[in-house]
């Protein structure tokens, strides 16, 4: 849920760079990580993963093989409102997570598509799903609404949009479904929203008023106005607005993010919209967390997703990667306190002054927090959970994970300079000594990390889809149930496995990657995407094991 506070002053930095300079910065920094912060390259790697996914689907599943691989074959205006459309992404992701728990008997994604796009053809223009699904224009989409549309977007009558000009979410309503496959649309529709509030006999979604779609409008324009980058780049990443008024032990509900239940869906009160400024904080709060979600599905940030931190401000302990999501959510808050606080007169004549600084909702009783009186603001809680963050040993993140915490507290010492500041030297110290002292374990064991022996060969068959532009491919072998993500490093190694042994795979790639023949640097680099790639099982030698028994 949404905190009652929207803007509070941010705290005054020491240096003579002026806040309103400071905060510009914190801004283009939150959408210019390439992996976390571009929206851009985001939805890039989900289409990719959407294509990749459902021809994974098409292997298990024969009956729906045909709409699963045409839908795959799609171009990215065809397939970016089925990918976000809240029925087919639900489908899709409870699709990968049965298929890879081996559950999977038919997908309910491929059931959904096919009902859909009978009824698509029985109102279209041409009849032929591939042709509409690879961009003929001359179909229209059942009940006649624009192709553009998703199927749960079609269900809507009349059709609203959230933020004309800002980008194409759109309004939910109740359904106003015609013929059998929009009813089971609807249905699911339903059914989820009623799931994500935790309620399953919940009242349907409120009909906003004319006041309150206007100002939800004017929150999204100021939201953009504020954070040209990073406030445009979230709304990009909410495609479905609902309101709702739910009471729930812990009060009435302010604003929440659907997340898988209710993917790429926002539910406010219509309280929330009372100002622009109440809007614009639970649009940036709740589309940060979308944004967050997307970028998670291209690779995780913890090695251990069981492990947990004490929270001081509620009762018993989150995970880390729920620190994360805590984190990266408060540093957007920050960012958005600060240029509230110094927001020009032409945001302020047009949309009023930022609401004076408020605390947070309080922590729960008994805790800590509450009996010390901490822990009540945005920058207290980014503070301790970035303390969390850089407390964590180096084995604890993946490679992502890392990246993610530096590009994040970059981001909060722009607005706050009495946040942590990294502590890279000792841990990088750390880890090295934790690293020489696993190394003499692990040898001491019998266990090599790499044998020269044998011909180093790539798994066939395989479906892959390149990102060139990104530098990753993110492939998957055909008895396999697992997509994997290929750096630029990991991608050239991939490549060179061609049935070459490890000395002349070394000696290609210090030519590929521009590197001296024989140095230290090309052995780390193709033994540490060695070991993933063989581990991920995309490459395999008869001698060659990420950890296998010495040679005697």
């Amino acid at each position: 849920m949404s905190s009652s506070a929207p803007a509070a002053a941010p705290v005054t930095p020491a240096s003579a760079e002026p806040v309103s300079d400071r905060v510009a910065r914190a801004d283009s920094l939150l959408c210019a990580d390439q992996q976390f912060g571009d929206s851009a390259a985001i939805g890039e790697r989900n289409l990719a993963r959407f294509r990749l996914g459902l021809t994974m689907l098409a292997r298990h599943d024969g009956e729906a093989a045909d709409v699963l691989r045409e839908t795959a074959a799609a171009p990215d205006e065809r397939l970016r409102p089925l990918l976000y459309d809240p029925v087919l992404r639900n489908c899709f992701e409870v699709d990968l997570a049965r298929l890879d728990s081996g559950r999977l008997e038919r997908s309910s994604f491929g059931a959904y598509m096919s009902a859909y796009m009978s009824s698509y053809v029985s109102n279209s223009v041409s009849g032929h799903v591939a042709g509409d699904l690879a961009g003929d224009t001359g179909a229209a989409a059942p009940t006649g609404a624009p192709y553009r549309m998703g199927p749960c977007e079609a269900l809507t009558s009349p059709h609203q949009q959230a933020w004309p000009g800002l980008g194409d979410a759109w309004v939910l309503t109740e359904p106003a479904p015609h013929g059998d496959a929009q009813e089971m649309l609807a249905g699911r529709l339903m059914e989820l929203y009623r799931s994500a509030l935790g309620d399953t006999g919940a009242a349907g979604p409120v009909d906003p008023t004319d006041r309150e779609r206007a100002v939800l409008h004017e929150g999204a324009e100021l939201l953009a106005a504020l954070l040209p980058a990073a406030g445009a780049g979230v709304l990009g990443h909410v495609t479905v607005v609902g309101f709702t008024e739910r009471e729930s032990e812990e009060g009435p509900l302010q604003s929440m993010s659907g997340g898988d239940p209710l993917p790429s869906t926002v539910l406010l009160s219509p309280d929330r919209c009372a100002s622009p400024w109440l809007a614009a904080e639970s649009l940036l709060h709740e589309g940060a967390h979308l944004k967050l979600f997307d970028a998670l599905r291209a690779g995780s940030v913890v090695k251990n997703a069981t492990a947990r931190v004490p929270i001081p401000w509620r009762i018993g302990s989150w995970t880390v990667i729920r620190v994360f999501v805590a984190l990266h959510f408060y540093v957007h808050l920050l960012v958005f306190q600060a240029a509230a606080a110094t927001a020009g007169e032409a945001v302020r004549e047009r949309f009023g002054p930022p609401p004076p600084p408020e605390d947070l909702d309080e922590p729960s009783p008994g805790t800590p927090a509450a009996l010390s009186g901490q822990y009540r603001t945005s920058a207290e809680r980014a503070r301790y959970l970035a303390e969390c963050v850089l407390s964590l040993p180096d084995e604890a993140l993946t490679e992502n994970g890392h990246r993610f915490a530096r590009w994040l507290l970059a981001a909060l010492r722009l607005v706050d300079e009495d946040a942590p500041r990294p502590r890279d030297r000792a841990m990088t110290a750390v880890s090295r000594q934790r690293q020489e002292v696993q190394s003499q374990e692990v040898q001491s064991q019998g266990v090599a990390p790499i044998v020269h022996e044998g011909a180093l060969q790539r798994v066939t068959p395989v479906d892959a889809c390149a990102l060139t532009g990104l530098g990753q491919l993110v492939v998957s072998p055909a008895q396999s149930a697992r997509m994997h993500w290929l750096n630029a490093r990991s991608w050239t190694v991939y490549s060179l496995c061609d049935g070459r042994d490890l000395d002349s795979l070394r000696t290609a790639y210090a030519q590929a990657a521009g590197l001296p023949a024989g140095s230290e640097e090309v052995g780390r680099q193709v033994g540490d995407s060695l070991r993933s790639l063989v581990e991920s099982g995309l490459v395999t030698t008869r001698d060659y094991t990420a950890a296998g028994p010495v040679p005697g």
